[in-house]
């Protein structure tokens, strides 16, 4: 459907055969970084399923959350999904590796799932606004901007994003 699609814009843009096709592949030269890393985290994923270290993960974590108020769970997780975006700045990637593991901890404090990842889409978008290892230093560099001040700007936006991120999961828990 997508090569149909790209097909059609050629057609309709007039573009000639070797330059579509030669625009066509550049641009699946770049996905093919992205599908990389998704075929690599769910390598590793299966290791740590077969390895049992998701299985030792859970325990240990699952632990230390029982129990834990469903509030400061959810918030926990806005911080901790916040923190592994900055080792693990693909977005697919992460998921692939953390739900497994974080999504059941979920079920220790009495909360569904679909919590976890609303966590997990509000942390790692907010940091993805300042971490330096994904794209904001490129997207930066286009527009010719410092990181410093991207940062002066956007930390105080940051905190206020923050604490309504916060409310909205704290909200969503009671509903």
């Amino acid at each position: 459907m997508f090569s149909l699609g790209a097909i059609l814009i050629g057609f309709i843009c007039k573009i000639n055969e070797a330059t579509f096709v030669d625009t066509f592949m550049k641009g699946a030269g770049d996905l093919l970084g992205v599908a990389f890393i998704i075929g690599l985290a769910r390598g590793v994923t299966v290791l740590m399923e077969n390895g049992l270290i998701s299985d030792t993960l859970l325990f240990y974590a699952s632990s230390f959350t029982d129990g834990m108020p469903k509030v400061i769970f959810i918030n926990a997780m806005l911080f901790v999904y916040t923190g592994l975006t900055f080792f693990i700045p693909s977005s697919s990637g992460m998921a692939v590796l953390t739900m497994p593991i974080m999504s059941p901890l979920a079920d220790t404090v009495s909360l569904g799932r679909e919590h976890v990842v609303n966590a997990y889409l509000l942390g790692n978008g907010l940091f993805n606004f300042i971490n330096p290892t994904g794209l904001i230093l490129a997207s930066l560099a286009v527009v010719k901007v410092g990181y410093n001040k991207w940062l002066k700007f956007m930390i105080p936006l940051l905190i206020i994003l923050t604490i309504i991120s916060m409310l909205f999961l704290t909200i969503t828990v009671y509903l």
